[in-house]
């Protein structure tokens, strides 16, 4: 990116520009600026609320929340990318309530995980770590995907709040579509 006169170049610099003003609160934001804003934010407290529970808690992340720490920088990066290119474009908010759903079924799955009973849980096998270090690429996926046994030995609080995140991003990707 080169910069002349003290502006960058092309439209995703003007977006990012744009983006930095309303941050520092320079420019006037607007109802979609806002919204997009707001994703960012949300998806970056969730994801730091993971990180909290990981290395400040000591919490271990299972197959199916690594998979849902995906889903919502998936989502966070579309709202930013939509906030940095044009936020008045109905593609942002859409592909950022795509991956709120996708990972929001991902959330789902771990409860359902969580209420069966012991002799319906699948193996808990290895460790993920192990399985990323050793397995085939397709092994590692299918973990991600459908879970482990590790994934039902940990307390139902934690996907809940995941699929609170969920909704909360559905939510603001749906406000941001509609307003004008």
């Amino acid at each position: 990116m080169t910069e002349s006169a003290g502006q960058p170049a092309g439209a995703a610099g003007a977006g990012l520009l744009r983006m930095a003003r309303a941050v520092v609160g320079k420019g006037e934001v607007k109802g979609k600026e806002w919204w997009s804003l707001a994703s960012v934010g949300w998806t970056a407290a969730l994801l730091g609320g993971a990180l909290v529970l990981e290395y400040g808690f000591g919490f271990a992340p299972c197959a199916l929340c690594l998979n849902q720490r995906f889903w919502v920088l998936l989502a966070g990066v579309f709202a930013a990318v939509g906030l940095a290119h044009d936020p008045r474009l109905a593609r942002y908010p859409a592909l950022t309530g795509l991956a709120a759903v996708v990972g929001g079924g991902f959330a789902l799955r771990h409860l359902y995980l969580l209420t069966l009973p012991a002799e319906a849980v699948p193996r808990c096998g290895v460790d993920f770590g192990y399985m990323m270090d050793v397995f085939p690429l397709a092994d590692v996926l299918a973990a991600m995907l459908s879970g482990t046994g590790e994934c039902a030995d940990q307390s139902a609080t934690i996907p809940a709040l995941a699929l609170a995140g969920f909704l909360g991003i559905l939510t603001l990707a749906i406000l941001h579509w509609r307003a004008r």
